[in-house]
């Protein structure tokens, strides 16, 4: 039987959250020339600093929070992806020339222009819309819970699945060829067609319980 977890103490969250606020707060100052580091240590425009240390800051507070602050929570968590959808909506969308190093296993090569823009553009598109459906179920939430909002957070979520439907189709697409190829290959190793006997199995059993004494 597994342990149960142990949450944090309310002292144990507050230093825990206390570390990621401290680590969010250098770059926040950095926009103002204030601390060890300064705008030339941004690489964009400063506001990027207030961005990027937002992000922590939220996230500390809200782990000082703790979960007996389920609205207040919420807003933190706009505030945190928010701050990403602002980075990634920069680095796609935003003036001036981009330039990328990226690495998939061992392959690493630099990208810029478009072949920089379009993965953050992509990124940027689905935080987009996750920030849309945060706030508006924060404001369900605050609202008291559905059927309050229920069309707007239908729309939120039918847009989400849209900006994930560049990832999402080559992944199925992938499994549906996948599943398809070891069928042929079922098929030329032992002459049959591969049956789920479990998913047969349940249906019989299911129309023998569905069957009336006669």
């Amino acid at each position: 039987m597994a342990e149960s977890e142990t949450p944090l103490t309310p002292r144990g969250r507050f230093w825990f959250g206390l570390t990621f606020v401290a680590f969010g707060i250098m770059p926040m100052l950095a926009t103002f020339d204030i601390g060890l580091l300064g705008t030339d240590d941004i690489n964009g425009p400063p506001w990027l600093g207030l961005a990027a240390g937002g992000v922590f800051v939220a996230a500390g507070l809200a782990v000082m929070a703790g979960p007996e602050r389920p609205v207040f929570n919420g807003i933190l968590a706009i505030l945190v992806i928010a701050g990403l959808a602002a980075l990634g909506n920069w680095i796609a969308f935003g003036a001036g020339e981009r330039v990328c190093a990226g690495s998939i296993l061992f392959w690493k090569s630099d990208m810029s222009g478009l072949g920089c823009r379009i993965p953050f553009g992509m990124g940027a598109l689905i935080t987009n819309a996750i920030l849309l459906l945060m706030v508006v179920v924060v404001l369900q939430k605050a609202m008291g819970g559905p059927p309050r909002l229920a069309g707007p957070r239908r729309w939120t979520e039918n847009l989400l699945l849209l900006m994930l439907a560049p990832i999402l189709l080559p992944v199925v697409l992938f499994l549906f060829a996948r599943s398809g190829l070891e069928a042929v290959m079922t098929r030329l190793e032992t002459g049959s067609w591969p049956r789920n006997e479990g998913f047969i199995a349940r249906m019989k059993a299911k129309r023998a319980q569905g069957k009336k004494p006669e």
